[in-house]
């Protein structure tokens, strides 16, 4: 049989389009990736982690862990807030430092007169480090009730550390009777007070006497 010219060339085109669309229609499709989510791996990285430290447990069953306890004050000390000052007074210079010994005369308590003169005594002892020159005195303190007409008073002379002296000031007992007491310490040269105060203590006993006035006698006339 014998087949035409454009028949045959019609034909074997066929063949070669339906070879390509069996080629195409053959071949399989690449598959769609899916995303991948960020919060779903790292779940799987921290279960992975667990896992791995649950498994160390079981392996090593009598390590422990233990908490080191916060060291508890027991000394009774005391701490200042921040911002506080935690400085102390000063302690008082061991050079001019005195000691109080005994009343030499007028013992506390000593009856007076109203208006009456006495002298005081008292015995000092230089208890610090420093020698006292002459110049250093005893003053009223301005505690009790008052100077008692008691005046500043050098001491008189050189006391070394060690020694004691005896500081005596002229008082005049008040007017109205009662209990009085006046308050006296040592100033160095530079009229700092320093030491153990002393005092002079007196009752006052009796109202002031009033001087007579003197009369005249009369001159008989001759």
């Amino acid at each position: 049989m014998k087949i035409g010219k454009q028949k045959f060339v019609g034909l074997s085109l066929l063949i070669v389009f339906t070879l390509v669309l069996t080629a195409c229609g053959g071949s399989s499709k690449e598959p769609t990736p899916t995303p991948v989510d960020p919060n779903l791996i790292a779940a799987q990285a921290i279960a992975t982690f667990s896992m791995g430290l649950t498994q160390t447990a079981f392996a090593n069953p009598t390590a422990t862990f233990t908490l080191t306890p916060v060291p508890t004050n027991t000394t009774g000390a005391t701490f200042a807030p921040l911002g506080t000052s935690t400085n102390a007074a000063l302690p008082t210079s061991a050079c001019d430092v005195s000691a109080f010994i005994t009343d030499v005369t007028v013992p506390d308590g000593t009856v007076m007169a109203p208006g009456q003169n006495f002298d005081k005594t008292w015995r000092i002892q230089n208890s610090g480090t420093c020698a006292w020159t002459a110049t250093y005195k005893a003053a009223f303190t301005g505690s009790g009730n008052g100077a008692l007409g008691g005046v500043t008073t050098p001491i008189g002379k050189i006391v070394n550390p060690g020694d004691t002296i005896d500081i005596t000031v002229e008082f005049v007992a008040p007017a109205t009777a009662g209990d009085y007491v006046s308050w006296w310490k040592l100033q160095n040269d530079a009229s700092v007070f320093f030491g153990t105060p002393f005092s002079v203590a007196i009752k006052v006993v009796g109202a002031a006497t009033t001087p007579a006035t003197p009369t005249e006698t009369p001159t008989a006339t001759p």
